[in-house]
């Protein structure tokens, strides 16, 4: 097969899928894993695609939802840097949220030692995790309608139900922040989710690895002064400490 006939059936079954892994491409096309990682540069050199960890997913437009199966293999030893040092803030008996972020997810494995929780979740999967590995908590379920691409719960009734809680902590993230626009995301009914989180939480946690600083998209959640702690995998910038100080806003991270 030919070098662009290859690349135009990868872009027709990413159209269809949204999501392509190496290995699979290589085994389906006879072909080496290094022949496709090549293919799929030069879609992404047209923007046509993002490179993710271990293949690609397609660019519809902008604000282009990610799946969470993609999102949860993308910048692991960050989420898992960030999901350790959130897990310091928590303690026995608490009453917490995860929202359906993969990086409120990579937190579940840290809580392992935390007796007697309880969780609150819009995440079937988070949910699900939990139940595998925190014997001794309490697992609480928005519930409402299942997005495909966050496997995580949403809508009218999914708000209805957080509004009848009070939690301790929040857990979120988003996809960018940003100095003049604070924290904002991609999807509308997401962010309404969010925005409801935060005021049913006594203290707010924005997960944040280093990638989503300095980057805006186009629905806001809150600005940075809404959330008491942003805990990243690296030191932030100077500008961005004090930004955050000012705020009112504690910043973790590895030191």
């Amino acid at each position: 097969m030919l070098n662009l006939e290859r690349i135009e059936y990868i872009l027709q079954e990413l159209r269809i899928k949204k999501a392509v892994y190496v290995s699979q491409l290589a085994e389906k096309y006879y072909v080496s894993p290094s022949t496709i990682r090549r293919d799929l540069s030069a879609l992404e050199k047209e923007g046509l695609i993002r490179r993710t960890y271990g293949g690609a997913v397609l660019i519809e437009h902008p604000g282009s939802e990610i799946p969470f199966f993609v999102r949860q293999r993308e910048r692991q030893e960050a989420k898992d840097i960030i999901g350790e040092l959130a897990s310091d803030l928590v303690t026995e008996d608490q009453f917490i949220f995860l929202d359906s972020t993969s990086s409120a997810s990579f937190l579940v494995r840290h809580l392992q030692n935390k007796a007697n929780l309880k969780v609150l979740t819009n995440s079937a999967q988070i949910a699900l995790d939990c139940l595998d590995q925190l014997h001794s908590a309490q697992i609480f379920c928005t519930g409402g309608w299942m997005s495909t691409f966050s496997r995580g719960f949403t809508g009218e009734s999914a708000r209805r139900r957080i509004a009848e809680f009070r939690t301790d902590l929040l857990f979120f993230s988003a996809r960018s922040i940003s100095l003049e626009n604070g924290i904002s995301d991609v999807n509308e009914e997401d962010v309404y989710l969010k925005q409801q989180m935060l005021e049913q939480t006594a203290k707010s946690v924005f997960l944040c690895d280093s990638s989503k600083f300095d980057n805006t998209s186009y629905r806001r959640v809150c600005d940075v002064g809404a959330i008491d702690y942003l805990i990243t995998n690296q030191r932030p910038s100077e500008q961005w400490m004090t930004h955050l100080e000012r705020a009112g806003v504690e910043v973790i991270f590895p030191e």
